[in-house]
């Protein structure tokens, strides 16, 4: 393999709109639209929790460090994305490929972290009342807010660093919208020890981290429904239940759709259909969580009343 091959390209090509985008004009108009959709949803619910004393508990603290994250990962992708679509370029540098890698790694492991310790929250709340308060400190809140970050942002560099050590060959085109690790690992030389090390490494990382924290959500709610089934009446059981019905809700939305993008066989694939429903869950999460919170939750709605 000559030094042409193995050199490190200055800009990538998104293949998806280079290949298959024949109305950018429609798109944009659309991905706009969502983008501004996402902003103003998960900002005013952030001041509904900030300007509502009611609504300053730990429960809502985790939430409104969620709607932050569900902004930044949108935000990661969606200006690159209009640029590309208005521009007709489809390109972007190869630093701009890492960073962007980096940070859609670090805001959407962040999110999975968060709905996690959510979890823990509910958890704890249903389970142990009485000592609720004792255990949801403030500190407790801190930690379980500034967790997700630290555990994704170490996650992230691992991967992007392993990912772009391996020597790229000729092709530099990406078969997506946006740098996924994945789809830059597959343009790079596979006949080199760095790229099975990266495959690896990328492979155990995704798998330990998502495991880990299912396994932590799940445990949570076979916790949750036996203090549920523990409760007398049949009121108590539906008013218990109804305070992590909305937070079930996010975990069953995020969960299937992770499960639909990572957990199918080889031949279930098909990488137009892939982007199409990456497209969906990028924009339908941000929108989905603060709709979840604010429709099925009777202090949050007094609280947009209240703000209104």
């Amino acid at each position: 393999m000559d030094k042409r091959n193995r050199t490190s390209p200055t800009e990538f090509i998104f293949q998806a709109f280079s290949n298959s985008t024949k109305f950018p004009g429609l798109l944009f108009t659309l991905f706009v639209f969502l983008y501004l959709l996402i902003l103003m949803w998960n900002f005013t619910l952030m001041l509904v929790i900030k300007t509502d004393s009611r609504l300053h508990t730990p429960m809502y603290f985790l939430l409104f460090n969620l709607s932050c994250m569900d902004i930044c990962n949108t935000t990661t992708l969606v200006p690159q994305t209009l640029y590309n679509l208005i521009s007709g370029r489809h390109t972007i540098s190869f630093l701009g490929c890492a960073a962007q890698m980096f940070f859609i790694i670090v805001f959407g492991g962040a999110q999975i972290v968060m709905i996690t310790n959510m979890a823990y929250d509910r958890c704890a709340a249903i389970t142990n009342p009485l000592r609720y308060n004792s255990i949801m400190t403030l500190k407790a809140c801190v930690i379980l807010s500034t967790t997700p970050w630290l555990v994704a942002s170490a996650m992230a560099t691992v991967m992007v660093y392993f990912v772009f050590q391996v020597p790229f060959c000729d092709n530099r085109e990406i078969n997506h919208f946006f740098c996924d690790a994945g789809q830059v690992l597959w343009i790079t030389c596979p006949n080199v020890p760095s790229h099975r090390t990266a495959e690896f490494v990328t492979f155990f990382m995704v798998l330990f981290f998502f495991a880990f924290n299912f396994l932590f959500v799940v445990a949570s709610y076979v916790l949750i429904i036996k203090a549920i089934m523990r409760i007398g009446t049949k009121q108590g059981q539906q008013k218990a239940f109804s305070t992590c019905s909305s937070h079930l809700n996010v975990v069953v939305v995020e969960y299937a759709c992770l499960g639909f993008l990572y957990l199918r066989p080889t031949s279930a694939y098909a990488i137009d259909k892939d982007r199409i429903f990456v497209i969906v869950f990028t924009f339908g999460t941000p929108i989905l969580n603060p709709l979840v919170y604010s429709v099925r939750n009777k202090a949050v709605k007094i609280g947009f009343k209240k703000l209104f």
